[in-house]
C-alpha cells in the first residue's frame, strides 16, 4: 500500500503543478451546467433535470479520464514500470480518478441546484441524490480508468476508450437514472438501497476485473 499511496500523491502533485488540468475539468462541468440552464430557460421538469444531471456527469467523467491517456504515455511511465508493481499503479490511478470525479459530481449537483433548482428533491432526498452521484462517479472512475489504461498500453487514443466505454458504462447510467427518478417521484431513500448496492457492485466488479487483467497488460507492453 505504500507504493499505491506514493503514486497517488505523485498523480495529485502532477495535477497541482499543471493547474490547467483540474481547472479545465471544473470549467467544463460548470459551463455545461450553465449551457443547460440557457437552453432550458427556467425550472425544468423533474425528468429533464434528472437526465441533464447524469448526462453532464457522464461527459465530465469521459473528459476527466481522458487525461489518463496523455499522462500515462509520458517518459515518467517508463521509469515507473521498472520500479512499481502494476497492481499498485492501477490502484493509485483509479483512486486518483475516483477522487477527481467524485468532487466533480458534487460540483455538478451544486450548480444544477443553484441554476436549475432542485426539482422535487428536498431534505434527505437531496443527500441521497448527491450520494448516488458520488457512487456513480466511483463506478465510472473504476471502469473508465481501466479502459483508459488499456488504451494507453495499446497506444490508442481517446476514441478507443469512448468506443469500449459506452457499452460498459450503460448499466451504471441506467441504474443511476432510475435512482434519480425514484427519488424525484417521492420514493423513500431507504427504499432505493438496491440501486446503491448495484452501483457499488458494478464499481467493485470493475476493480476486481482490472486487478486481474492489468498486470498482464503491464508485463506485455
Amino acid at each position: 500500500m505504500h507504493e499505491t499511496w506514493f503514486l497517488f500523491r505523485h498523480f495529485w502533485r502532477a495535477d497541482v503543478r499543471a493547474q490547467h488540468s483540474i481547472a479545465g475539468l471544473v470549467l467544463f462541468a460548470i459551463a455545461t451546467v450553465y449551457a443547460a440552464y440557457q437552453v432550458v430557460q427556467g425550472r425544468p421538469e423533474p425528468e429533464t433535470w434528472n437526465a441533464l444531471a447524469w448526462i453532464i456527469l457522464l461527459f465530465t467523467a469521459f473528459n476527466g479520464v481522458s487525461r489518463t491517456l496523455e499522462e500515462d504515455r509520458s517518459e515518467v511511465l517508463a521509469y515507473l514500470r521498472t520500479t512499481v508493481q502494476p497492481l499498485h499503479f492501477m490502484l493509485a490511478r483509479t483512486l486518483h480518478n475516483v477522487v477527481v470525479l467524485t468532487g466533480l459530481a458534487c460540483l455538478v449537483v451544486f450548480f444544477m441546484g443553484l441554476l436549475l433548482g432542485w426539482a422535487k428533491l428536498d431534505g434527505m432526498r437531496i443527500a441521497g441524490f448527491v450520494g448516488g452521484m458520488a457512487l456513480t462517479a466511483v463506478a465510472l472512475g473504476t471502469t473508465l480508468t481501466l479502459l483508459a489504461l488499456i488504451a494507453a498500453r495499446a497506444g490508442a487514443g481517446f476514441g478507443m476508450t469512448a468506443v469500449l466505454g459506452l457499452p460498459l458504462v450503460l448499466p451504471v447510467v441506467l441504474v443511476s437514472t432510475t435512482l434519480g427518478s425514484e427519488l424525484m417521484s417521492g420514493v423513500l431513500l431507504a427504499d432505493t438501497w438496491h440501486n446503491f448496492a448495484f452501483l457499488g457492485a458494478l464499481a467493485a466488479g470493475s476493480g476486481v476485473f482490472g486487478a486481474v487483467l492489468f498486470p498482464y497488460l503491464w508485463r506485455a507492453s
